[in-house]
């Protein structure tokens, strides 16, 4: 699993408008998962495509030079909570779905969107199943608590990357499934 501190210049980086292409998303994940240390990093990214005089080779080596200033300065956007705030409800705040989209392609985006209403859905007491004709809730009387959430989370993702249906595990090939379960697990729990 790739440093919080990599993650977090991928996060940033999006929302400040820095990564304008698909393929500087895919960079900034492959470099995260590729370096070790910060400098290891900043080539990295240059090996994977981002030009060395770009604005967003430029932003991440400022990010990566001051990470607590920005931490500091943008923590929603980073997913972070005052350390006074208590973690707010998995199935009742979508900071997942703001917090993923900078890191996933857009087909990704879509996959994950899909599963993840699939999920919140099925916690819920009732949701009306069309094909079956009632209401059903498969999570509906499980312990709604975000560690026990989060844990149903990961192990559903972990199924669908997994699935016996190639046409579902191909969805999730390439699907950078380590970060979303690092960044849900540092916002909720």
């Amino acid at each position: 699993m790739p440093p919080f501190l990599f993650i977090d210049a991928a996060l940033l980086s999006y929302r400040l408008g820095k990564i304008r292409f698909e393929e500087q998303k895919t960079a900034m994940l492959a470099a995260a998962r590729a370096a070790t240390d910060s400098i290891t990093y900043m080539s990295a990214l240059e090996t994977f495509g981002v030009n060395h005089w770009s604005p967003l080779h430029d932003f991440v080596g400022h990010f990566l030079a001051a990470p607590e200033y920005y931490r500091a300065k943008y923590p929603a956007i980073l997913g972070l909570r005052a350390p006074d705030e208590p973690p707010t409800s998995f199935l009742e705040d979508q900071r997942t779905l703001f917090l993923t989209e900078a890191i996933l392609t857009e087909k990704q985006q879509k996959t994950f969107f899909e599963a993840y209403w699939w999920f919140v859905h099925n916690h819920e007491a009732t949701y009306y199943d069309r094909r079956k004709g009632r209401s059903i809730g498969l999570y509906a009387t499980e312990p709604k608590d975000n560690v026990s959430v989060v844990a149903h989370f990961e192990q559903y993702l972990q199924r669908l990357a997994n699935h016996k249906t190639k046409y579902i595990r191909e969805r999730y090939e390439g699907f950078p499934l380590d970060i979303v379960v690092a960044l849900v697990r540092r916002t909720y729990l």
